[in-house]
């Protein structure tokens, strides 16, 4: 029940975090091009009506956008692990009891696996190489971290991104009030976006 519990509040925060992020991305004129391509995909798919394997085959652009916001702002900044026994890892000697921490911020803004655009949101990335963006490893991808000790629910909230994008773009117009100063955010133990911007809904024909 405890991890049931842990899967569950894990889960809500860091997907609205990570949706509200996609859609204020993509309202910024900058990402106009991408925005069009993500209206045109969802414009005759009947979102609730895929199932769990189709989602990345008939939403291939809203994936791509939900990994490359994932990239960029991942919900949780850093990762730690403890050491059951002496190992050296890297060079480094680490003594039992002792706890190693990855950032998956960091790595996904890498210019050595990314390319010196590893600052931009660019979904295309993840259309051109679907597996690992056209970065060197898989590992340098790493929001839900990885190996038997990454998050449960992994498929479960990547799911959600792509499917909660692609119904709020199409059924929804978007009018940010501020969207011209980047996205602004800061972290605690997960990404909070930080500040305020209204934003104004219109249903979609």
């Amino acid at each position: 029940s405890y991890v049931l519990f842990d899967l569950i509040i894990a889960g809500s925060d860091t997907t609205a975090s990570t949706i509200t992020a996609a859609l204020f991305l993509l309202h910024e004129p900058r990402h106009s091009t991408q925005l069009a391509s993500a209206r045109e995909e969802v414009a005759n798919v009947d979102v609730l009506s895929l199932s769990l394997e189709e989602v990345r085959d008939k939403l291939p652009y809203c994936s791509a956008i939900a990994k490359e916001v994932l990239r960029l702002y991942p919900p949780v900044p850093f990762v730690g692990r403890t050491s059951v026994a002496p190992r050296e890892v890297g060079g480094l000697e680490v003594p039992e009891g002792g706890t190693l921490c990855f950032s998956p911020y960091a790595l996904g803004r890498d210019p050595s696996s990314w390319g010196n655009d590893a600052d931009a949101f660019q979904p295309e990335r993840w259309m051109a190489d679907s597996a690992t963006g056209g970065s060197p490893s898989t590992f340098c991808w790493l929001p839900f971290g990885a190996g038997p000790r990454g998050c449960l629910g992994t498929r479960l909230g990547l799911t959600e991104v792509v499917i909660g994008v692609a119904l709020l773009l199409q059924r929804f117009e978007f009018d940010f009030d501020r969207k011209d100063d980047g996205l602004k955010y800061k972290y605690d133990l997960t990404l909070n976006l930080e500040g305020t911007t209204l934003c104004e809904l219109r249903a979609r024909k």
